[in-house]
């Protein structure tokens, strides 16, 4: 184990896991502009970016700097999936409300179709 406390480690490791999730964050968002092949090459080429520069920051902090390995681990797998699983809802939330503002949902087209087949209907049986 490192000369650093755990603490330090910790902190290391949710910093190491706030700053991708941060870049992570405006790439996809900027990158939502564009086309879907742009989109999905942009995203998935950054991924793999930020893969090996976490990567070489995770050896770095493990390696040469001889954090606390247990406490830099832990926090580190835990922070990754905390962020993980909060950027995709938030991504997921986002991109329905940006689909409903450029085209209503199914739900609501249904619910207009049928008022006008029963105002028809009732229309006809009037008549």
């Amino acid at each position: 184990m490192g000369e650093k406390g755990p603490l330090v480690a910790a902190v290391t490791a949710f910093g190491i896991c706030v700053v991708n999730a941060l870049i992570g964050f405006l790439v996809t968002r900027w990158a939502f502009q564009k086309e879907m092949n742009t989109f999905l090459a942009i995203v998935f080429g950054s991924f793999g970016v930020r893969a090996i520069l976490v990567i070489a920051a995770v050896w770095a902090c493990i390696g040469p700097l001889d954090m606390h390995q247990v406490a830099f681990a832990i926090t580190f797998a835990i922070s990754c999936f905390v962020f993980l699983m909060g950027e995709i809802l938030f991504f997921h939330q986002w991109f329905e409300k940006q689909k409903r503002q450029v085209r209503p949902p199914v739900s609501e087209l249904l619910k207009k179709n049928i008022a006008k087949t029963l105002m028809g209907s009732t229309l006809v049986q009037f008549v």
